[in-house]
């Protein structure tokens, strides 16, 4: 699949790129001995975003998408956060010497973000990019029930984006009558994420960064994942054909 296929059958709009960075859990071999005793934390959601993946995979074989998702679990490095940012390690790596750290971004962390970002930039020669990264949240955070089932995560700030998430959520709420779809909910668009990080380097409209956010209550297996993605990806391609929106004078 070309990096530059656009949706839709005419051609036009945006050219869609998927990432899923939290895809999954597994340990790189030389690393198993670190993780001995985690198994509980790796299968959690601070290990990885269950479901997202499968979610993900919907999306991108729907819409005829490229995909890049990542399986080596957030515990090691996590690849949705900035360079810096103090929950860039976990726990579990964060006590390792500067230099095991300085090894773990230059295996895993910067192959896999230089790959995103080399793709987007053969993408944006083309024309515009709506990138969609796919995670998925917990139900209950702290002991309260989040009432969020989709969540579209954007900059509110960047005019394409604003309007590309009022238009995916109209198509979403019109579909899914019974699902709480909500913006900028469980999390703010504007925190740190991988998106963040690319709107700083490609202008509005060219580059629109939007985080799908699922709750794991409705992706517990691949079939519910694959339910719950089919009529997203309808709304998301129905939208996204359309392209950025020009400004209002």
């Amino acid at each position: 699949m070309s990096a530059g296929t656009q949706v839709g059958p005419d051609r036009r709009g945006y050219q869609l790129l998927l990432t899923c960075e939290h895809g999954g859990n597994t340990v790189p071999d030389e690393w198993r001995t670190l993780f001995a005793g985690e198994e509980m934390r790796l299968a959690s959601h601070r290990g990885w975003d269950p479901g997202a993946l499968d979610a993900a995979r919907t999306l991108a074989e729907a819409l005829e998408a490229p995909l890049i998702s990542a399986t080596t679990t957030r515990l090691l490095v996590d690849l949705n956060r900035s360079p810096g940012h103090r929950n860039l390690f976990s726990p579990v790596t964060r006590p390792l010497p500067a230099a095991d750290r300085a090894r773990i971004l230059r295996e895993h962390y910067h192959p896999w973000r230089e790959r995103v970002e080399s793709t987007l930039e053969r993408m944006l020669a083309l024309g515009p990019v709506l990138h969609v990264s796919v995670h998925s949240f917990t139900p209950v955070l702290d002991g309260r029930f989040r009432r969020v089932d989709i969540g579209l995560l954007y900059d509110p700030s960047r005019n394409a984006e604003r309007r590309f998430c009022a238009d995916w959520h109209a198509a979403l709420r019109a579909s899914q009558p019974t699902l709480r779809i909500r913006r900028n909910q469980p999390y703010r668009g504007t925190a740190d994420g991988f998106t963040r990080w690319l709107r700083r380097r490609h202008p509005d409209p060219d580059y629109a960064g939007i985080e799908l956010e699922l709750n794991q209550a409705l992706v517990p297996t691949t079939t519910a994942a694959t339910a719950l993605a089919t009529p997203i990806a309808a709304a998301l391609g129905r939208t996204a054909i359309a392209g950025p929106t020009p400004p209002t004078s």
